[in-house]
């Protein structure tokens, strides 16, 4: 709790049990316990911090900023009241001071692993490897030899563009532990990044034969093998849109001028002036489409693999139920002619093969219906689908989509050029697709 107190103190260890309290979520008896403290130590630094997290559990954000700050206030030269500070600020994503206070920090306690960690956390959190490499190499010179520590900075090398350090980190790194899928993912990763093709299927190759079953493996054995994935696989696409969840629409709408949601909501209120009739949102994210349509006479209904990403879309109050499942399985599942809409906007960037998304959309709505999406655009010379390394996202041929929506029963496919959204200050080229089911 603090750098002094040693685990036999009596006060530290009531402190300890205070903090076991606020974890099990047991607020009243912790509430109780921390008043009793405060009487024996009053403006104990330790006794904020557990004021902090105790806040900060029942939901109360502010108040949880205000008595760590008090904490700070009250020690401002204990490291660990201002990394609690910083730790806070960061998991409430306000990054600037939270990588201030970290700095802060870290001075305070220069020597110290533990500090440095933290830092690299809060760096993370903020989207800034080559600060959390910084850190990440001062914590390597004093705690050399520590897998973890190794690991992230291999990782933070690919971060920062450093791909070719990245690789030759991990292949150390594999190496000398050769059973540590992470390490041999990364490697595998870090090779085909840097296209090097026999070396990338040789690990690809070793991390498939440390589990035959693993989706994710054989995902990246077919990359390396130059082959082109159906789609995605399902747990990653969950892990990225669960650690952005919280700051998803002001990165994506106020960053990258993303407008998809709002131009499709748009489309739907010019088909269906009065907005009577169920729709069908895969991949509903954030729930940006609901809120650019507001209620209707009917159902919304959204489909997100990130249950994070549905807690966010549920908070503005105009879905009428959500499904916390793949986009293709709840396609399969939902009965024939329930919706007059189907959306996905941005969502089959993460969807390469749409041979069973297209026609089950079809089938699902009813007659008169229509199926309105985005894509990101393959360029003349690619395939029909291709999965970019570079950022992992799936393109599509607009005739290749065109064909399909044919195919499967649409009468009428509308398909105009548009640009998604910015990619580092760039324009990404795609197309919207609004497809009719004939009546």
């Amino acid at each position: 709790m603090n750098n002094t107190a040693t685990p036999t103190d009596p006060f530290i260890q009531r402190l300890f049990s205070i903090r076991d309290q606020i974890a099990r979520g047991e607020l009243p008896a912790a509430a109780q316990a921390l008043n009793e403290a405060q009487k024996v130590s009053p403006g104990d630094p330790r006794l904020f911090i557990l004021g902090t997290l105790m806040a900060e559990k029942s939901g109360n954000a502010k108040g949880a900023q205000e008595i760590a700050r008090r904490a700070v206030a009250a020690a401002p030269r204990w490291s660990v009241a201002v990394i609690e500070l910083a730790l806070l600020l960061a998991r409430q994503n306000q990054f600037k001071e939270a990588l201030e206070q970290a700095h802060r920090a870290v001075d305070l306690a220069p020597n110290d692993p533990n500090m440095l960690m933290h830092g690299v956390d809060i760096a993370h959190r903020a989207q800034h490897p080559e600060q959390a490499l910084q850190w990440l190499r001062r914590a390597d010179a004093l705690v050399p030899g520590n897998l973890r520590i190794q690991h992230l900075i291999a990782q933070d090398l690919a971060a920062t563009g450093q791909r070719a350090q990245a690789l030759d980190a991990l292949t150390a790194l594999h190496e000398a532990h050769p059973e540590n899928a992470d390490i041999l993912l990364d490697a595998t990763k870090a090779a085909i990044s840097l296209q090097k093709k026999r070396v990338s299927q040789t690990l690809a190759r070793r991390l498939v034969a440390l589990a035959p079953d693993n989706e994710e493996y054989k995902f990246w054995q077919q990359i390396a093998q130059g082959k082109t994935p159906a789609t995605q696989i399902a747990g990653d696409v969950t892990a990225l849109f669960d650690q952005f969840a919280e700051k998803f629409d002001q990165h994506l709408v106020r960053g990258l001028q993303y407008q998809m949601p709002r131009v499709i909501a748009e489309r739907i209120k010019v088909r269906y002036p009065g907005l009577k009739l169920n729709v069908l949102d895969l991949g509903c994210g954030t729930g940006l489409l609901g809120v650019c349509l507001g209620r209707i006479d009917g159902a919304l209904v959204g489909v997100d693999l990130s249950m994070k990403m549905i807690e966010q879309a549920a908070r503005h109050g105009v879905y009428d139920r959500f499904h916390n499942v793949n986009l293709l399985d709840a396609l399969q599942a939902t009965p024939d002619s329930l919706y007059e809409v189907i959306t996905a906007a941005d969502v089959f960037i993460y969807v390469g093969d749409l041979s069973q998304a297209i026609p089950n959309a079809c089938r699902i709505l009813v007659p008169g219906g229509r199926l309105m999406f985005s894509c990101e655009a393959a360029t003349d010379d690619e395939a029909d689908y291709v999965l970019h390394a570079d950022n992992m996202r799936y393109a599509h041929k607009a005739s290749h989509v065109q064909a399909l929506c044919k195919a499967a029963g649409f009468d009428d496919v509308l398909i105009e050029a548009t640009d998604l959204r910015l990619e580092k200050g760039q324009p990404v080229k795609g197309f919207i697709v609004e497809a009719h089911k004939p009546l």
